[in-house]
Parts: C-alpha cells; sequence; structure tokens
C-alpha cells in the first residue's frame, strides 16, 4: 500500500506540474505493474487491446465525425439563428442565444469541445460588435460546452457504460433533463449578468420568426431526431445512431447545403481523427490503471473509507460530489470516468442509488471541471477562440460555476430528473 501512495503522489505532482495527461496515466498503470507484482506485465497490452475492442465505443469516432461535418456543412450559423429567435428578444439575448445553440449543437455533436469551438466561431465576433465584455462573452461560451456531454449523445455517457456495464440507452436518457435544467440555470444567469451590466441589443419576438428559423433548421433539427428518437424507440443502439446521424450530416453538407466539397470530406475526417487520437489513448492507460486499481483492491478501500466517514446517503453524495469536482479540475471526463466510476459505483450500490441515476450525478458534476481551474478545458478553447486572457476567462466564468453546481445537487438529490423517462 505504501508503494501504491507513493506512485499516486508522483502522479499528482506531474499533474500539478502540466505534463500531459496520457503520459501521467500511462506512466502509473506502468509503475503499478512493475511495482505491486498483482498484475502480469503482458496483461498490459492485452488489456489495452481489450478496453477499446468493445462494439460501444464505436459511438465515440461516429459523433465526433458527425459534429464536425455539421461545423463544415454550415448548419451551426443555422441553429445560432433559430436560437436567436427564441431568445433573442430578452435583455442579453446573444448570451443567452449562446447557451441555447450549445445545447442544441450537443445534442448532435456528443462533445464539449467541439461545441465550444464551434459555437465560439460563430457567436463571438457577433457579441464583440453589441459590446459585450469580452471575458463575459468568452465564459458564457464555454459554460455552454459544459452540456456538450450531458445532453444526448454523450460521449462520456459511451465511456461511463463501458466503464460501469450499464446501458448506454438508459444513460443517453437520464441525460436529458438534467442537461436541459443546466441550460436553463446558465440562461437565467446569463440574463441576470447582461441586466446589471447592460448587455447586448434586443430583438424583436415573433412566432412567424420563430417559425421560419425553423424551418431554415430542419436539417440540424433533423439530426437530433434521427439520434433521440431512434435511441429511444429502440430502432437503433447509440453506436448505430451515430453512423446514421454521421451519413445523414454528410449527405445535407455535401448535397442539400452545398456547402462541403467531397475533395474536402478527407480533411474533416482527418481533423475528427486528431480529436480521436488524443481520447483513445487515454482510454486504453487509463483501462489498465483501473484493473490494476482493481486487482489492488482500492474501490473497497474507497467504499469502507467513505462508508466508515457516514453512512448517511446523504452525506456521502456530498462527498462523492467534491471528489469528483477535484477530480474533474486537473483531469479530464474521459480518464476520470474509466478510473472513479469504477470505485464509486460499488458505494452507489450500497447506499440504495439508482446505478443510472448515479451515472447522471457522475458525469454532470465532472462537467463542471470544463470552466474549472487548472485544466478547464473549455476555458482554454474560449479563451483562445477569442483572444482574452485565461485568468479573465476563468474569473468571469465564477457565476456559472456557482450556478452548475448547485444544479449537480438538485440532480443528485432528485432522482426523478434522471429517472423519469428510463
Amino acid at each position: 500500500m505504501e508503494s501504491t501512495t507513493l506512485v499516486f503522489g508522483a502522479l499528482v505532482v506531474l499533474l500539478l506540474l502540466g505534463v500531459e495527461i496520457l503520459t501521467v496515466i500511462g506512466l502509473g498503470a506502468v509503475l503499478l505493474t512493475l511495482i505491486t507484482d498483482q498484475f502480469p506485465l503482458l496483461n498490459v497490452s492485452l488489456t489495452m487491446f481489450d478496453s477499446l475492442n468493445l462494439f460501444p465505443l464505436l459511438a465515440l469516432p461516429l459523433f465526433v465525425v458527425t459534429g464536425d461535418l455539421i461545423a463544415a456543412g454550415g448548419i451551426a450559423a443555422q441553429i445560432m439563428r433559430f436560437s436567436q429567435s427564441l431568445v433573442g428578444w430578452v435583455r442579453g439575448g446573444l448570451a443567452l442565444t449562446t447557451i441555447v445553440a450549445s445545447g442544441i449543437f450537443a445534442a448532435i455533436s456528443g462533445s464539449n469541445a467541439a461545441t465550444v469551438a464551434t459555437v465560439g466561431k460563430v457567436v463571438l465576433p457577433e457579441m464583440s460588435k453589441q459590446a459585450y465584455d469580452r471575458n463575459f462573452a468568452a465564459a458564457t461560451v464555454a459554460a455552454g460546452g459544459v452540456v456538450g456531454i450531458i445532453i444526448p449523445p454523450s460521449v462520456a455517457f459511451v465511456l461511463y457504460g463501458v466503464a460501469t456495464g450499464l446501458s448506454v440507452t438508459d444513460l443517453f436518457i437520464a441525460g436529458i433533463i438534467p442537461g436541459l435544467l443546466m441550460v436553463g440555470v446558465m440562461c437565467v444567469v446569463a440574463y441576470v449578468i447582461s441586466r446589471k451590466r447592460k448587455f447586448g441589443d434586443r430583438t424583436q419576438f415573433s412566432v412567424k420568426g420563430v417559425l421560419s428559423s425553423a424551418i431554415e433548421t430542419r436539417y440540424a433539427l433533423g439530426a437530433i431526431a434521427i439520434i433521440l428518437v431512434g435511441i429511444y424507440s429502440g430502432m437503433f443502439t447509440p453506436t448505430e445512431a451515430g453512423a446514421v446521424a454521421a451519413v445523414y450530416c454528410l449527405f445535407v453538407a455535401v448535397a442539400v447545403t452545398r456547402k462541403l466539397k467531397l475533395r474536402d470530406v478527407p480533411g474533416v475526417l482527418v481533423s475528427s481523427s486528431r480529436i480521436c487520437g488524443l481520447v483513445v489513448p487515454i482510454i486504453a492507460v487509463a483501462m489498465v490503471l483501473s484493473q490494476n486499481l482493481t486487482m489492488l483492491r482500492i474501490p473497497d478501500a474507497v467504499v469502507s473509507g467513505m462508508l466508515g466517514w457516514s453512512d448517511d446517503p446523504t452525506v456521502v453524495l456530498i462527498m462523492i460530489v467534491a471528489l469528483l469536482l477535484v477530480a474533474g479540475s486537473v483531469m479530464e471526463a474521459a480518464p476520470n470516468i474509466l478510473i472513479f466510476a469504477p470505485m464509486l459505483a460499488p458505494i452507489a450500490r450500497q447506499l440504495g442509488i439508482d446505478p443510472v441515476h448515479f451515472g447522471v450525478i457522475v458525469v454532470s458534476t465532472l462537467a463542471v471541471g470544463f470552466i474549472t481551474p487548472p485544466v478547464g478545458l473549455n476555458l482554454f478553447v474560449a479563451s483562445a477562440t477569442s483572444g482574452a486572457g485565461f485568468a479573465s476567462v476563468t474569473r468571469a466564468a465564477i457565476p456559472y460555476v456557482v450556478a452548475l453546481l448547485l444544479c449537480c445537487l438538485v440532480i443528485a438529490f432528485i432522482p426523478w430528473l434522471s429517472l423519469a423517462f428510463v
């Protein structure tokens, strides 16, 4: 146990020093394998292969490709216009538009980084024209991207399903209401700040305008319908829905909107493969680390330790949310899910918490880490897209962080929000 503690201490130091997460987790997996002698070294490569040889994981690249095709096909601008017709008439309408558009884009792409980058490119120049504070604008884009891993389809829910053996379809359905709740709460925050600081111009609300923009956005809404209706009705598995959505978006981008030429399709696929190339190796080494931890009975020790503090479900849930918030602030969601889900799921079972509901708690809490330093991936993307300083964007995002944390507690203690349609 002392050697295990030493390894984890070294990994924390490396994380704080800014070493790449793949290197940190891979080094931890190999060191635990060598030091503890509980896991044959030959099994490292076998585990890495087996962890990726799973049908549900095929959904990951398919949804990434779908998001990139939407961006390349000019559908993102249509989503923005539709969102603006819905909420652009209130004070801070463009900030609210950003959040609503992020929610719609998340319902197609399943990726937070893709949501931030795509929505940010469209909305940030317009927010600058309307005299929004640049830091607030970037923080709003970053916060809107949080729902990218909660509103289905969600890459994070795919990973959680793989790590715990739960139905990815059930997890997708369970994320609908919590994701919409987060969108609504962030809209309230954006409205309050915009009204107080007198940001933005207002547009005239028009039912005709909403219907007109909805018709214009029909191809994006069609992609959402294919994914959600197909999965909810049992017509598709999540992986099959990702494949159908990718083909649909390719057809729309090439043959309907004609924003994408056939000769440019390989470039889109290369861009998608780069994103997958960052995530997939992390999944492989994280599964090796997770198996090492299981062999060392670390999950059992975590269960005993937490329940030793208290067997009150309320107290334990607050402890878990706090742990995940800290973990999400220093490490990305994918490795956190693969490492912590197998550890924490047994605690939820012992406390009588529904496994699907607990999955939503884990993913929604880790999502807040995307706008929490020092990692704060969404903050980095929004900062780079807007040209604003990282520290300034981080300060501007604090109201969103507080609001989303309150959302996480509401989701944790009201199971109906996750289980209403499951």
